[in-house]
């Protein structure tokens, strides 16, 4: 990839989300004492993200349409059949970009009960306000192989639209391996997707049910399972500026780290998000 170019109204950058919603989701998160679930961390994970990438576009009482977001959902029937739903109200499978002030737009609100400092050495527990476009949802299987395979035409159409655009983003977040075959080829063929500045990018995440160190940005596939090699496989080096938000967060990150994390728990589920959604420069 090119130096990173600027991004505008005119030369939006994209996300694609993929959020594995099969049955596994509902076990506990690594590392959450509270007892969150895999699909509700996934989904507070990236709602925040969207309110973070919403925060980066707001002038004032203006928020400018400088990146577009897509979620897609995947999971199966009790009989094995693959259902991809677009999270965002508006969207579908088939075109599930929308601009982020549109995004804000349809935002939902949810209060919920926060523990926060008292400022005298205690904790509090305070009312927040989140905006929520994801909810948490778990059934069945994990047809990853067609989650992607619509995430390929979504970013063949995108690239072709804005080509001259920073390269379409694709984030997955999965818990577990695909109950439909291999992704790669598919994944092989998302990468091979370009705009004038490089080839679209994919980063992936494992999450984990078990007290497992997470392997964060690795370099190589050594240390990682059948499954583990594969995701590696999918998922691309990471680019200059996501390098800089890794660092900037005092994370090791070593030369050709892949954009991947393996065994995460809650912190380097945010951590991923916050490193994977830093894209060129705002102008």
């Amino acid at each position: 990839m090119t130096s990173a170019p600027e991004i505008s109204r005119a030369n939006p950058a994209s996300f694609l989300f993929l959020i594995d919603q099969s049955g596994s989701m509902q076990y506990q998160l690594a590392g959450q004492a509270d007892g969150d679930s895999k699909m509700k961390a996934a989904a507070d994970a990236v709602n925040r993200t969207i309110q973070a990438i919403a925060m980066r576009c707001s002038q004032g009482e203006e928020v400018r349409d400088y990146f577009h977001i897509g979620v897609i959902g995947y999971k199966t029937d009790s009989t094995g059949n693959p259902i991809l739903q677009a999270a965002l109200s508006g969207t579908t499978v088939e075109e599930p970009y929308m601009s982020i002030s549109d995004v804000v737009e349809i935002a939902t609100t949810e209060t919920r009960p926060i523990k926060e400092s008292d400022g005298a050495g205690g904790l509090v527990v305070v009312d927040r306000t989140f905006a929520i476009w994801v909810q948490p949802e778990a059934q069945f299987g994990t047809p990853m192989s067609e989650a992607f395979h619509a995430a390929h035409k979504a970013i063949k159409a995108r690239a072709k639209e804005y080509g001259t655009s920073y390269p379409p983003i694709l984030i997955n977040i999965s818990d577990g391996e695909p109950s439909d075959g291999k992704p790669t080829q598919t994944a092989s063929e998302i990468m091979e997707e370009k705009t004038v500045h490089g080839n679209a990018l994919i980063f992936n995440i494992h999450l984990s049910d078990k007290s497992a160190i997470p392997i964060a940005y690795p370099s190589t596939a050594a240390n990682l399972d059948a499954f583990g090699e594969m995701l590696f496989e999918m998922s691309s080096k990471l680019p200059p500026m996501a390098v800089e938000a890794g660092r900037a967060l005092e994370i090791t990150i070593p030369e050709d780290a892949r954009g991947y994390v393996y065994n995460s728990n809650m912190e380097s589920l945010v951590q991923f998000l916050e490193i994977g959604t830093r894209a060129g420069n705002l102008s």
